[in-house]
Parts: structure tokens; C-alpha cells; sequence
């Protein structure tokens, strides 16, 4: 069974099969001829030879198998003899087809499908077929380019588009991709259709209103029908999907009513704001797709005030009374006026108008209150007679206000007489005479009566030992006794003012009386006396004088010493500036003690002086008492004494380490303490 592939051309003779045929008579071998019982196809035979050969292309999707008789005769002039055989021709395939795809006559399909269609499910079958035989025959698809976020797939084999991810309409109406059919040729041959995915809608999203609550208003008595509010919601589905029914579910339903169409609110009654000023209802916004979704929002309505009525105040005429000595800013009284309109139209201003507006008083626009803006004393005993208006917001027509009268009557009083200063300040010397005039205050007193405004002065308080007096008619104030600055420096007087009132006034000042110092004290020594170690050199310091002074600088120092009366061979001298000096050795056994007659006199104008006797006490030390004090401390080197005793009594603080001390230092302590050369000192460290 000869073999060859579609596709021969009968320009290149090809050999499928040759016949040989033999023939054997008793009259030699005679020549043969080869023949075809079938003419119609496109392969043939060489008739001398035998050779089957292609004589047109082949199409082994037309034709697959040829099956014919080739037949095979001697050339025997009388009695040819033939033979026959059956040939198959078996056409083989090669891959000279392309897929086809069947969805469509063009290279593109469209599927379409409701966005909630479930994962998983199949869309549609992509199908194409091959005409070629075996592997060149079978198809396998793909995406291409691939796209991960496609939500179809497409079976490879089988061709099926699958949803892989959930669809929705509102984000994309319309997927396009490509599929690629190939088949299994060795030089594969491939096909591409376009697929359009078309997402159909699903009532799947309710209406949305703009806001969830609404706010407005409607004037009061406005007709019925009048609209209140436009309300909008939207739909993010499409088509009949996406139309929105409105509808007042909850609320004042007998109010107000809905446009189902446009979702305008509209009145069905007349509202008095005065009875009523807030309504409130529940709006629906409703498709009609297959789930009927809906949302819900809440509108309020405001009912607002229109001015109705005109202020009125509730008397014609209003009296007050006050008086004069008032403070400024003082309320002497209210009006009221009413207005039956509710909210800011219903609000009252008051104005206070005409030409005593302007004689000390003023109208609180709010509340009516009525205040004071100035003195009122010029008014006293007199009555005062003011406008007020009362109005609504806005400008002044003429026919929206109410007038009133307010008459006030201020009353008379008694004014305290007032001081010219709240402080006075004065300034006398300690040496002052009795009698001398220190200050003089002042008062006025504004009352009207004549005998009212007469007063007289006192003093009341911080007069310390009746030191000062005044006069009561005029207010001098004077010395009344001795002052003296170094017991008492300072007086703070509180002197007052009384009138003739009924009953009296009084009115009170400070006075304060600075007592300046004037020199009237002696300085005085403040050390008497000192101690002098016998047998020591001229010009030994025996002691530094110092003094004090009660009085003030420039009445104090800088002192001056002096000796009162010094002999010619006196053992002392003394510097100007206090110094006290030996002007030769002293020996005790001849004096032990000296009284010295000293002066120190101060810096002031006239100086003042004092003199005062010195003791001075010479004292002589066994220098073996001082060995034997730091022969004991050195006892204690690996301690500390802190004190001496004498006679059972501290006479000494010894702050030094007693590894620090020697005879000398030891010396030095015991001549401080004024030790005795017979004193004893113990073990114990009691000398």
C-alpha cells in the first residue's frame, strides 16, 4: 500500500509504485502495457513501465485513501493475456491548516452576563477547529497577552471562559481580551479572537441621598403647596436600575408632602410659628430593580418667624427715682415692652431719644435698663423726664415702634465732704517746738444746702502720745508734744472731715509725718575695759575703740577719741581714730589696773560728745604653767579637747588638732583666757 503526502504537484513526477508483469507462452516472451480502470483521479501510470505517478495536488482533507485497479496486458497480436491488482493510496498529512474558529463568521464574539454572576461559573465555550489530521489537528487556547487581572480564564483544551473574579457593573461595563488558538503542527499555526465581555446590570446598589439629615426652613403662613427642599439621591446602577422613587414615610406625613419623581417637599398646611416651630419627617429614596433597595434620611423643618407684631411696651409711663450721689454705671430701673413675634423678630431693642438723653443717663438696648452716665449732684431735687423707643431689628419705619415716657426724680442726700489729696505727706524735725505747723489738708463739700456743706476736721486714728492736733476750722495740723525720732519715726494719721448733714457726713484722708533726725544724742563707747600682759613694749595696742550713736548719718560717725586731761608721763595715748597704745613697758608689781578717761564725740552739727573711764588690767603668766597645759593636751595627741575649765567652769573653746598646738600657741590661750599664774591644771584638762 504506497503512501504520499497532500500537497504533491504533478510538476515533480512521483513515483509511488512500479508493477512488473511477466508472460511465458510457448511462443516467447511478448512485451507489456500497464492501464488504470479509473481515469478521474489525479494519479496515473506510465504504461511501458508500470510507474504510478501524481498528476495534480494532492488534498488529503478532500481526499484521504485512493483506492484503484491497475491492469497489466501482453501485446499478443492475437490472444493478449492481462492481469489486475488492487492498489490503496494512502495520502499523508502535513500541517497546511490553520484553526478556525466556529463562534463567528468575523474574528471576534461577545458574551454578555449580569455582573452577579457567581464565581466559577462558565461564560461561553471558545471553539475552533483544524482540518489537518492528529497532532496538526489539535487546538489548544489561551489569553494572550496574559493579563492578571482579567477575571476570566479560558480552559486550555476545552476551550471555556470562566469567571474567576466577581464582576462588578458600576466599576467596568465592557472587558476586552484576545484568545489565541494553536494547534499541535511542528511549526505550529495559531489563530487569534477578539471577545468582548459584556457586564449587564443588577439592582445591586440602593439610592444614596446627598446627606443622611437635612435642615431648613419655611416662612410662617406661607400658601400651601410652597416648596421646602429639593432632595437628591443617586443611583450608581444603570437603567431602570437606577430610577429613584422618593416617598415621606415617618414624621409629620399630614404636613408635608414628596415629588416621587423629583424628591421635592412641598407644604400641605399653613404653619403659625408661634404655635409651632419645628417638624420633622422620614424620606425614602427607593429603586425599582428586582431587590426594591432604598435608603432612609431625615429632614428637619424649621418654621421661621416672620414680624407679625409691633413692640409694646406695657405702661405709657414709667417713674423712677435715685439719688444724686450715685455711682456711674448705677441701674435706676427698667422698661419692658412685648412683642408676640417668636425668635429675632420677637426681639425688643430700646433706644433712648430727644435732648435729655444727654444729662447723665442711658438705656441698656437689650434689656431696657436705664443707667447712669455721669454725676447726677447738679440734679438734686429735681425731676427728669426721658423718651424711650422701642423697636425690631432693622431700619425705622414709623409704623413698627412703641414710644414711652420715664420720669425720674433724684433725690437729695448729704455728700461726705471729699479731701483734695487721699494722701498727704509732711516731714517735721524731732526738735520742733509745740505748736509748730506741720501740713494743712483741705475738703470740698458739694452739697446744695448751705449748712450741710460746712464741715470740721479731726484726727482718728495713729496719733501716738497726742504727739499732733488740728484745727478744726482750717485743717492746720501742728505739733502738739516733744517728738523724738529714735522712739517713734513715723506717724500715719487718719484724719476725717465732718459736715453739718442730717445726718452728718464724714469724709477721710491720710496724712503721713516723717519725724526727721536732728543731732540730740551723745556716742557712747561700746567696750570699757581690757587686759594688758605686764612688761611689754612702748606701742603695744591695747585695745581698738569703737562707738555707737542713736542718731541718723550724717549725725553718727566718723568718731573722734581723745584722753581727757593726760598727765605728762602718762603710760597711755590714744589716736583720733581710736586706737589705744602703751607709751612704755608696764609692770605689774608696781600697778596692776589703770582707769582712763576717754571722749569720742560725733560727726554731727554741733558735734555731741561723751566721756567714758577705760579700765585696763595688767596681768603677768609663769611661763611653767604654759609648759605643763601642753605637756598635759599632748596627752590627747590622738584626740581632741574642745574646752578648758576653771574653777569647774568652760573658760576656753579649743578648735585646733592638738597635734598642731605648742608651748607658745598653749601660751597664747591660756594669757586669752586670763589664766593666774598659781592656776592648776589637771589630768582631766581642768586648770
Amino acid at each position: 500500500m504506497p503512501c504520499v503526502t497532500e500537497a504533491s504537484r504533478m510538476l515533480y513526477t512521483i513515483s509511488l509504485l512500479t508493477f512488473y508483469c511477466y508472460t511465458l507462452r510457448e511462443y516467447g516472451i511478448f512485451s507489456l502495457r500497464y492501464f488504470m480502470e479509473k481515469l478521474d483521479i489525479p494519479i496515473a501510470i506510465e504504461e511501458t513501465s508500470g510507474e504510478l505517478f501524481t498528476t495534480d495536488v494532492l488534498d488529503r482533507e478532500t481526499v484521504a485513501i485512493y483506492r484503484l485497479t491497475v491492469i497489466g496486458s501482453d501485446k499478443h497480436p492475437t490472444q493478449p493475456l492481462s492481469s489486475s491488482v488492487l492498489v490503496t493510496v494512502v495520502i499523508g498529512d502535513i500541517n497546511d491548516h490553520w484553526p478556525r474558529f466556529t463562534n463567528s463568521p468575523y474574528p471576534a464574539v461577545t458574551f454578555s452576563v449580569p455582573e452577579d454572576l457567581p464565581v466559577g461559573s462558565v461564560i461561553g465555550r471558545i471553539q475552533a477547529e483544524d482540518r489537518d489530521y492528529g497532532p496538526n489537528g489539535a487546538i489548544m487556547y489561551c489569553i494572550t497577552p496574559e493579563n492578571q487581572y482579567l477575571p476570566f480564564s479560558v480552559g486550555e483544551a476545552s476551550g471555556l471562559l470562566t469567571l474567576i473574579r466577581e464582576l462588578d457593573f458600576e466599576e467596568e461595563v465592557i472587558h476586552q481580551l484576545q484568545i489565541k488558538a494553536a494547534d499541535g503542527g511542528w511549526v505550529s499555526r495559531k489563530s487569534m479572537l477578539n471577545v468582548t465581555v459584556v457586564v449587564m446590570d443588577v439592582n445591586d446598589n440602593p439610592p444614596v441621598f446627598s446627606y443622611s439629615e437635612y435642615l431648613t426652613s419655611v416662612p410662617e403662613n406661607s400658601e400651601i403647596g410652597t416648596n421646602v427642599l429639593d432632595v437628591k439621591a443617586a443611583d450608581a446602577d444603570a437603567g431602570i436600575n437606577a430610577q429613584i422613587s422618593y416617598s415621606i414615610i415617618a414624621g409629620h406625613v399630614d404636613k408635608f408632602a414628596i415629588d416621587s419623581r423629583n424628591g421635592t417637599i412641598t407644604t400641605l398646611d399653613v404653619f403659625d410659628y408661634e404655635r409651632e416651630q419645628i417638624f420633622d419627617v422620614t424620606i425614602k429614596a427607593s429603586n425599582a430593580g428586582g431587590y426594591n433597595l432604598f435608603t432612609l434620611a431625615h429632614v428637619v423643618i424649621q418654621i421661621a418667624d416672620i414680624n407679625e407684631f409691633t413692640p409694646t411696651f406695657r405702661k405709657r409711663e414709667f417713674n423712677f427715682s435715685v439719688y444724686k450721689n450715685v455711682t456711674v454705671g448705677t441701674i435706676i430701673g427698667a422698661v419692658t415692652a412685648t412683642d408676640y413675634d417668636q425668635g429675632s423678630e420677637g426681639q425688643v431693642f430700646y433706644l433712648m431719644f430727644g435732648q435729655n438723653k444727654y444729662i447723665g443717663f442711658e438705656i441698656n438696648k437689650l434689656s431696657g435698663e436705664i443707667y447712669t452716665t455721669g454725676s447726677l449732684r447738679k440734679q438734686g431735687n429735681s425731676r427728669i423726664v426721658l423718651k424711650v423707643l422701642a423697636k425690631n431689628s432693622g431700619v425705622i419705619t414709623g409704623m413698627d415702634v412703641d414710644e414711652t415716657l420715664v420720669l425720674i426724680s433724684v433725690i437729695d442726700t448729704n455728700d461726705a465732704p471729699m479731701f483734695t489729696s487721699a494722701l498727704y505727706l509732711a516731714n517735721v524735725t524731732e526738735d520742733s517746738p509745740i505748736g509748730t505747723s506741720v501740713i494743712t489738708v483741705s475738703a470740698l463739700d458739694q452739697d446744695s444746702i448751705l449748712d450741710w456743706n460746712r464741715f470740721f476736721f479731726s484726727i482718728e486714728s495713729g496719733n501716738t502720745n497726742f504727739s499732733f492736733a488740728i484745727d478744726p476750722p482750717s485743717g492746720v495740723i501742728s505739733v502738739n508734744s516733744p517728738l523724738d525720732r529714735e522712739l517713734w519715726a513715723v506717724y500715719n494719721l487718719t484724719v476725717t472731715a465732718t459736715d453739718n448733714g442730717s445726718p452728718p457726713a464724714t469724709g477721710t484722708t491720710k496724712v503721713t509725718v516723717t519725724i526727721a533726725d536732728v543731732n540730740d544724742n551723745t556716742p557712747e563707747l561700746t567696750l570699757t575695759e581690757a587686759q594688758l600682759k605686764e612688761n611689754q613694749p612702748q606701742g603695744t595696742v591695747v585695745a581698738r575703740l569703737n562707738a555707737s550713736d542713736s542718731d541718723l548719718p550724717p549725725n553718727q560717725g566718723p568718731f573722734t577719741y581723745w584722753l581727757v586731761s593726760p598727765s605728762t608721763g602718762s603710760a597711755f595715748s590714744l589716736t583720733p581714730d581710736g586706737v589705744l597704745f602703751t607709751t612704755r613697758p608696764i609692770d605689774r608689781e608696781q600697778i596692776s589696773a589703770y582707769r582712763v578717761l576717754l571722749a569720742v564725740s560725733d560727726a554731727g552739727t554741733p558735734a555731741l560728745s561723751s566721756t567714758t573711764i577705760f579700765h585696763i588690767r595688767i596681768f603677768t603668766v609663769d611661763s611653767t604653767v604654759a609648759d605643763r597645759v601642753w605637756h598635759v593636751l599632748s596627752l590627747f595627741s590622738n584626740g581632741q579637747i574642745t574646752f578648758l575649765t576653771l574653777d569647774g567652769k568652760p573658760v576656753l573653746n579649743i578648735t585646733d588638732r592638738i597635734m598642731d598646738l605648742t608651748p607658745v600657741s598653749v601660751e597664747k590661750i591660756i594669757l586669752g583666757a586670763a589664766l593666774t599664774g598659781d592656776s592648776k591644771l589637771q589630768q582631766s584638762g581642768e586648770i
